[in-house]
């Protein structure tokens, strides 16, 4: 496996705009961990999205993402219980978090 096709996942809810997610994406960014981005037109909610995204990433971590909320999810975890769930506008934080589970570093709070 080359380093492009490690990633995690992030899938957001199609009503969402990408530039919303920003953050999330920089915090990944922050600590050196690639993503794919991938809008869902199902309708699910962020911990549904989450746990799909974590089914797709080689890294089986993935964030959902939908209107004001988002999670960090784990394939190995139950659909309605994520490794973190949080509000969009602390997307950075949650970001860089999922990131650090995958490197196996502390989570930063």
């Amino acid at each position: 496996m080359n380093k492009r096709e490690v990633y995690i996942t992030i899938l957001y809810h199609s009503a969402l705009d990408s530039n919303q997610i920003r953050e999330v994406c920089a915090g990944l960014e922050e600590e050196g961990v690639s993503f794919l981005l991938k809008k869902c037109n199902k309708e699910s909610n962020f911990t549904e999205l989450g746990n799909i995204a974590a089914g797709m990433s080689p890294l089986n971590v993935g964030i959902g993402i939908e209107l004001g909320h988002l999670c960090v999810h784990h394939e190995k975890l139950k659909t309605e219980e994520p490794y973190i769930q949080d509000i969009l506008q602390n997307g950075r934080k949650s970001g860089k978090n999922a990131a650090r589970l995958v490197k196996g570093l502390p989570l930063s709070f």
